[in-house]
């Protein structure tokens, strides 16, 4: 893609956010035309604000009418920023302006790059503002691809009680073949208690037990359950799962089960 001449402006103001006076920001926004004040990636001083972590500036400019979806040249959102650069604040300020939760940018979506930096409490914003757990990358990468590929248990929980396919494929390629190649026993379990397929094939005719050392544990475990019938308390969580997602603590506290059945339903415990 081709990249557009920077604004002179651009340098000097991106000091000023910097620097977080909100005295030269509002004298700033007084003097120019805001919405020509573009990057050589065509980034508005609102990305750059984002990626600052200046929550005040996000707000001023916002509401001086810089348009909170406007994208750069790839689509790339102030909302991505923020995500990438893990700002709680921010996010939950773009989310009540109303942003896209589900942008088109190139590189992936705003939850895609929380889970890529193991942002937990802004994947929780995004989730539960509607983004779209699934959703790809240009090359196929999910965010569920990538928390496993991070190791990122906390992630990988908070995307599969909120619906993230633990067979979704990138190029044929599952979250389990991505463990297997990791030799992450404890990943490979957990996506198998939320109904990973344990015999997907890749692009390459190989299943997640072709990709293990033989005799090693997960080895071991991968041919335990090849042709394991799911048990109906299995399935009756797996069908539950959806709903308890949803739900808060509290709200699973109010239920008044015991701690045991819980923790089961919650996969805390396998």
């Amino acid at each position: 893609m081709c990249a557009l001449p920077c604004s002179p402006h651009m340098l000097s103001s991106i000091k000023v956010l910097e620097q977080g006076n909100s005295y030269d920001l509002r004298s700033l926004i007084k003097r120019l035309d805001l919405v020509f004040v573009r990057d050589a990636d065509n980034n508005t001083l609102l990305h750059h604000a984002c990626m600052l972590g200046n929550v005040e500036a996000v707000r001023l400019l916002i509401d001086s009418g810089l348009h909170p979806n406007v994208g750069n040249v790839e689509g790339h959102t102030p909302l991505c920023d923020a995500a990438l650069h893990g700002s709680v604040e921010i996010v939950a300020l773009l989310l009540q302006y109303g942003v896209d939760v589900n942008p088109p940018s190139y590189w992936g979506s705003p939850l895609l790059y929380a889970t890529q930096n193991q942002h937990l409490d802004v994947m929780r914003l995004l989730i539960n503002a509607g983004a779209q757990i699934d959703s790809p990358d240009r090359t196929g990468m999910c965010p569920l691809h990538v928390a496993v590929q991070h190791q990122f248990y906390a992630g990988v929980h908070v995307l599969l009680l909120a619906g993230a396919d633990p067979n979704q494929r990138m190029r044929l390629t599952t979250p389990l073949h991505i463990a297997a190649k990791m030799d992450d026993l404890l990943m490979a379990r957990y996506l198998i208690a939320h109904g990973a397929f344990p015999s997907p094939i890749d692009m390459d005719n190989h299943t997640p037990l072709d990709l293990v050392s033989r005799n090693s544990p997960l080895f071991n475990f991968l041919k335990s359950v090849q042709h394991q019938v799911p048990s109906l308390q299995s399935l009756i969580r797996l069908t539950l799962r959806p709903w308890i997602g949803s739900m808060t603590k509290d709200d699973i506290d109010k239920l008044r089960l015991p701690p045991s059945i819980c923790e089961y339903l919650t996969f805390v415990r396998l």
